[in-house]
């Protein structure tokens, strides 16, 4: 299967500057690195990972004695991140503080005095996922976002696939997807989709979400899709993924991991952010806005009509 790479914003499409897009993109790809099969450089990643500030001012030498790995290791490290050597890694960190202004939020520490013990939590959980919205405006190519809502238009039937904590964000999407008149199912069973794939029609389009992009089920499926002529789409976070490889279009979103939480909501706060980009751009460029209209009243109505009245709510 042909590979478009639409997942960078281009200059003249992107209102964020070049620092900020390289920040977001370093702690993308040391993220990707974490999920790496090779152990040492899955655990070097980590470490750098949980040590983002503390590597901006270290020599070569000090975080290969930390991490415990030699320096040519560390040195291979920053090649696979597409870095010329450590110095870039330190400098690409060291950006990374000024854009990223949660990066430390993960690690709450004490307030002022006084202040309750999980006002800093509440602050901190709500600058990150503040942060990862921020990320993912850099990440989403207006290409692959124009893309994408031509290949919804465009297809006869619309196959949307997650699975695990992506489920979740799979069935919203759904939900949107069916209010916005598109036919449209939604699978996190593989056995179902196995069957589906099988049996998939060339006009058919295949809509998958992964916070790796190495979900099994869904690669294959994607795989097996393509072999029936079918466009894929990918919300992923690694660009260099098995998913993003063996879809048409790929949509960057942002992750943020920590040491407290291996994954945080902001994960799932990007994807969401990419549906609505996706959902509202589909409601701008509906070719029959009339319909749409009419639709969304006579869902408002039904819905009216399950919901309890006034003077049962007391």
């Amino acid at each position: 299967m042909s590979q478009k790479y639409l997942d960078r914003t281009e200059p003249d499409d992107s209102g964020s500057d070049d620092s900020g897009s390289i920040a977001v993109d370093i702690f993308q790809k040391l993220v990707a690195a974490s999920r790496s099969p090779d152990r040492i450089m899955a655990r070097l990643s980590q470490w750098v990972i949980d040590n983002q500030t503390r590597v901006a001012s270290l020599s070569i030498s000090a975080v290969a004695r930390h991490a415990q790995v030699s320096e040519t290791t560390v040195f291979r490290f920053c090649k696979t991140l597409g870095l010329t050597g450590y110095k870039d890694l330190r400098y690409a960190l060291a950006e990374g503080r000024g854009f990223a202004f949660g990066t430390q939020l993960a690690k709450p520490g004490p307030g002022s005095e006084g202040e309750h013990v999980l006002a800093s939590v509440m602050r901190s959980v709500i600058e990150v996922n503040s942060e990862a919205l921020l990320k993912t405006m850099s990440l989403v190519s207006l290409a692959a976002l124009q893309e994408t809502v031509d290949a919804l238009l465009a297809a006869e039937h619309t196959h949307l696939m997650g699975f695990g904590s992506s489920a979740p964000v799979a069935f919203d999407f759904y939900q949107r997807l069916l209010m916005l008149g598109l036919t449209v199912s939604v699978h996190s069973d593989p056995h179902v989709l196995a069957a589906v794939t099988a049996n998939a029609r060339p006009r058919s389009l295949f809509f998958g979400i992964s916070c790796s992009g190495r979900t099994r089920d869904l690669v294959e499926a994607f795989e097996a899709a393509g072999a029936h002529g079918c466009r894929c789409v990918a919300i992923t976070s690694d660009r260099d993924s098995p998913a993003a490889k063996a879809s048409h279009i790929t949509l960057i979103s942002a992750v943020r991991r920590s040491p407290i939480a291996h994954e945080t909501i902001g994960t799932r706060s990007s994807q969401l952010a990419i549906v609505e980009m996706i959902c509202v751009a589909l409601a701008l460029q509906h070719p029959d806005p009339e319909r749409l209209a009419r639709g969304r009243t006579l869902h408002d109505t039904e819905i009216a009509k399950k919901r309890l009245p006034p003077d049962r709510m007391a």
